[in-house]
């Protein structure tokens, strides 16, 4: 037996050509991953041209007009709680929607005139019969300089065979002229699944 053959049949180069070839098979695996996973999309991350990244705009704890840094509902300011309670009892009811106009932010109105508005059959707002604006029970959430969000628990008569429901609502500052005026942008119910129990 020559010297190459003695080589060739060594345990040792065995082994070595075994991992060789693992090696060879791993990585031609992971080429593959790498391309399939990479996806098609063969464009840039580079922002464009003139782009001029700028932080969110900083927010502040809202202070009523008492100057009182608002924590909970009844701290808001009378103005606000007007918005909220014109809001329900007109868009959120489908009752006088007319007066709703002016209590809902431009980009929940868009596509409707304030005459559209007031006809409409379907607005961008969940109704609910809500059976007594006096007993809505309400809770802030939080109330910056940019937003102030409520829970907004309603029931609805026991004819409607509704249950109980809590919603989100959100208000937001609108440029009115003269000074800046919070209206709803955000109304959506709050629910959760009920967790099955185990029988």
């Amino acid at each position: 037996m020559n010297t190459i053959q003695t080589a060739f049949s060594s345990p040792r180069f065995n082994r070595l050509l075994l991992a060789i070839g693992v090696l060879v098979l791993a990585a031609g695996a992971l080429t593959l991953v790498v391309t399939l996973v990479g996806g098609s999309d063969k464009s840039t991350i580079n922002p464009d041209k003139g782009f001029k990244p700028t932080l969110p705009e900083k927010t502040s704890p809202l202070k009523n007009s008492q100057g009182v840094t608002v924590k909970t509902f009844t701290q808001l300011d009378p103005e606000v709680r007007t918005t909220i309670r014109t809001f329900l009892a007109t868009a959120v009811k489908r009752e006088h929607l007319d007066q709703s106009w002016s209590v809902i932010a431009p980009e929940m109105k868009q596509g409707y005139t304030a005459a559209s508005w007031s006809h409409a059959k379907a607005l961008p707002i969940i109704p609910y019969p809500v059976a007594d604006l006096d007993r809505v029970e309400y809770y802030l959430d939080y109330a910056s300089t940019k937003e102030i969000l409520v829970e907004v628990g309603l029931s609805a008569p026991k004819s409607s065979g509704l249950r109980p429901t809590t919603f989100q609502l959100a208000l937001v500052p609108v440029s009115t002229g003269k000074k800046n005026q919070w209206l709803v942008n955000y109304w959506m119910p709050r629910w959760t699944p009920p967790i099955p129990t185990s029988g």
